[in-house]
């Protein structure tokens, strides 16, 4: 019988004779490739040149996508073959006009009156959106005699007989989930993102997302839904067509009837790889073990090899955005590429495999016409005036530079197009500004002149040693014609080095003058005069206590804002469950002063024995703040959980949660600088009743609509229509609770059509 220690003695002995300690040496299977010299030389790069410049023909833009693609993969095996890895951190011909693609693409629920017109902005109020003219998408919608809601997957239909009243007209179901929606007269557009897992087995829509050939999986992991309905009879809406767009959504602008909307999208590539895939073997090397990097090399060198193989083996339409349209049974393949492939464009220095796609909607085109025009570049900003839509996005492509140290200089590009004439999205030229923008408040046009406020210095680059420092900046830029006749964006001034080791927080233009608020301990208000665009000043500055995230002007002479209040008793640091809001005097430019500033609370007086924490929507979304001038209210959601204890007289110790749920009105008054608390709206009650299973992120009232005499109140459990005058509650409507599950269409005898061409989209 063998004994324990001599099992021991003698697989010690094997391990030696192996020559290692670890375990038994076994064969590797290492790709029989030879490493070239310069196999992992990175491919170098040179900003210069932002304009958009088409392709000269399908097969350039096939070429220059497939390089593209190609770099992204090689640089992320790259990186897997040194075990370097970083994870976020990425900056999250000819003509000067893009070519477009066209594509045709009982009772009726009534309760208008023959009472006047009820006028937005006079009667109710809409929208809070950045620009006068130019509505944004949003999930709630109003014409004055309806409410338009979008709750969970439904779309709810509410009526307003008259001021103070609310009735239920109907529900429609949206396919996928429900994002925002265009209203123009009795068509409303409802924009969605679709999940291709959850489209029906027997769509064709779904065998045209699956990728052929034995590849799994499907061209994009998401898709933009509009869902165009007919809304004449609000009690019975009728689906006309229906359009999916490969991409996410990003945001949507509305111009006297004509809707662009903006997504973007990265097609998955079937057999491209990212990654290594490691013998089984390598892993029981020893970690020191010279041969695990020579192994992993190798393994790099040959998925670089079979990922070339792969992309020269796919089309051009395999890694294009597609267009899917539905209507009256038959579904039709818009392919993005016509015979010129005049569609896409890119910027001359550019080097990247994401499309940012406009579509250009007109609503009121009885068919639904569509234009589509394609941006190989970055994720973008989105801003629009009623004249010019303004895209940007991050110069470098953020797989550029997984493991730089300091070869990283921030820039964004800005793309400008012409929106003036109704149906038409015509480009007008591109410049590149130093550093990178907040949102959409960071951009302005305003006569012939975009504006732009950007955070320079590399203060996202948390892996560099030495960072340039933060500041903040302002540039103006103006159209001018290069050597080469096209049309361009150039610098006309600049106003550097605010805010130093600072950066942006919030912005706003307003007409000759830009306020910015930046932060780091404490909050400086900055006031800048653009009236002359060649030599930005500024005019004052204010430092107080907490910071601003959205800056709203109430006229020439005053600034409403929302944000949190400070932390620590110095005035420094930020307390993110104090939402306040601060109502500023910049009459004397040269010397701001802070007229008032009131804190919100949900709860007032809690017990010693809880603690809170509160919220507010609009401190973060500028749809949620809502300021009705006629009245001098401000109505912003403010939401928080509470835990709750208390021992009952006989010792025994009990908790809860505590839901609340309001909507705090604050007056505002102009004359005399003043902020103070008008009421709250609660709807508390509404989610804790016990048909009410409320979701986590849905419990709180998101959005509020003033009519007449009147605010309604909007969240998942229902609607409240108050009284300003008494704060009473004159009105509930309980809503059901939503529900998140995938809708699916009954698909019956749907045919499939393609369109490859612009001729063939017309037909």
């Amino acid at each position: 019988m063998i004994s324990n220690k001599t099992v021991a003695i003698l697989t010690l002995a094997m391990m030696l004779v192996s020559g290692c300690t670890g375990v038994i040496d076994e064969p590797i299977d290492t790709p029989d490739v030879t490493l070239p010299s310069d196999w992992s030389t990175a491919v170098s790069r040179t900003v210069s040149n932002p304009q958009l410049s088409g392709f000269a023909d399908c097969q350039a833009l096939e070429e220059t996508l497939k390089q593209s693609i190609a770099e992204e993969y090689r640089t992320q095996i790259l990186q897997a073959a040194e075990e370097v890895y970083y994870y976020g951190g990425f900056w999250m011909e000819d003509d000067a006009e893009m070519a477009m693609d066209g594509a045709t693409g009982a009772s009726n629920g009534q309760t208008k009156s023959a009472s006047p017109p009820r006028e937005e902005g006079k009667d109710f109020s809409g929208t809070n959106n950045q620009e006068e003219g130019v509505d944004e998408a949003d999930f709630v919608k109003t014409d004055g005699y309806y409410i338009y809601f979008l709750n969970g997957q439904k779309l709810e239909i509410l009526g307003v007989p008259d001021f103070g009243t609310i009735t239920y007209e109907s529900n429609f179901t949206i396919e996928g989930t429900p994002q925002a929606m265009m209203l123009d007269g009795d068509r409303l557009v409802v924009i969605s993102t679709v999940s291709p897992w959850t489209i029906p087995q027997n769509s064709p829509l779904r065998d045209e997302l699956g990728w052929t050939d034995g590849y799994n999986g499907w061209r994009t992991e998401g898709l933009t839904k509009f869902t165009v309905l007919d809304i004449s009879n609000r009690s019975d809406p009728i689906v006309g067509k229906e359009l999916f767009l490969e991409g996410y959504y990003m945001t949507a602008r509305e111009v006297n009837a004509t809707v662009r909307t903006v997504t973007h999208t990265w097609l998955n590539i079937p057999g491209v790889q990212s990654w290594l895939d490691l013998p089984s073997g390598y892993w029981n090397l020893d970690y020191d073990d010279p041969r695990r990097v020579d192994i992993r090399h190798k393994v790099a060198y040959q998925t670089i090899l079979d990922n070339q193989e792969v992309l020269e083996s796919l089309s051009l339409e395999e890694i294009l955005p597609r267009v899917y349209e539905r209507q009256n049974g038959v579904l039709t393949v818009h392919q993005m590429s016509d015979g010129e492939c005049a569609d896409f464009v890119a910027p001359s220095d550019g080097f990247n495999r994401g499309f940012t796609s406009i579509f250009t909607m007109d609503l009121a085109d009885e068919n639904f016409a569509f234009e589509a025009d394609h941006i190989v570049g970055n994720y973008p900003q989105v801003y629009s005036s009623q004249d010019v839509l303004i895209i940007t996005e991050n110069a470098w492509d953020w797989w550029w530079f997984w493991g730089a140290e300091n070869n990283m200089e921030e820039a964004t590009n800005i793309h400008t197009f012409d929106i003036s004439a109704a149906g038409e999205t015509l480009y007008t030229g591109s410049g590149r500004v130093d550093g990178q923008i907040l949102d959409q408040f960071s951009l302005s046009e305003h006569e012939g002149v975009v504006r732009v406020a950007t955070t320079v210095g590399q203060w996202g680059r948390w892996w560099m040693e030495d960072p340039e420092p933060m500041s903040s900046q302002v540039v103006t830029l103006g159209r001018a014609v290069d050597d080469a006749g096209e049309l361009i964006l150039t610098e006309l001034g600049k106003l550097e080095g605010i805010a130093e080791g600072e950066r942006i927080w919030s912005t706003r233009f307003d007409g000759d003058r830009v306020y910015i608020v930046t932060f780091m301990q404490i909050d400086p208000l900055w006031i800048i005069d653009l009236s002359d665009e060649t030599n930005p000043t500024i005019l004052g500055e204010l430092e107080v206590p907490g910071v601003s995230t959205y800056i709203h002007p109430l006229s020439k002479d005053q600034l409403l804002t929302i944000g949190m209040g400070p932390a620590n008793e110095d005035g420094t640091g930020l307390d993110w469950s104090n939402v306040r809001i601060s109502l500023f005097d910049v009459s004397n430019t040269s010397s701001p002063t802070l007229a008032d500033v009131f804190s919100i609370s949900p709860v007032q007086n809690p017990n010693d024995n809880s603690w809170q924490w509160s919220y507010s929507e609009a401190t973060y979304e500028h749809k949620a703040f809502q300021y009705w001038a006629p009245k001098g209210l401000l109505a912003v959601p403010i939401s928080t959980y509470r835990y709750h204890n208390w021992y009952s007289d006989n010792g025994d110790y009990h908790w809860s949660y505590q839901y609340v749920s309001k909507l705090a009105l604050v007056n505002v008054s102009e004359e005399t600088g003043e902020l103070s608390l008008h009421g709250t709206v609660d709807h508390s009650d509404l989610y804790n009743r016990e048909d009410n299973q409320y979701y986590w992120g849905e419990y709180n009232i998101r959005r509020s609509i003033f009519m007449g005499d009147y605010v309604y109140a909007i969240s998942s459990a229902g609607v409240s229509v108050t009284n300003l005058t008494t704060m009473d509650d004159v009105a509930t409507l309980k809503l059901e609770q939503p529900r998140n599950d995938s809708y699916y269409y009954e698909e019956t005898d749907v045919a499939v059509s393609e369109s490859a061409s612009e001729d063939s989209k017309d037909e």
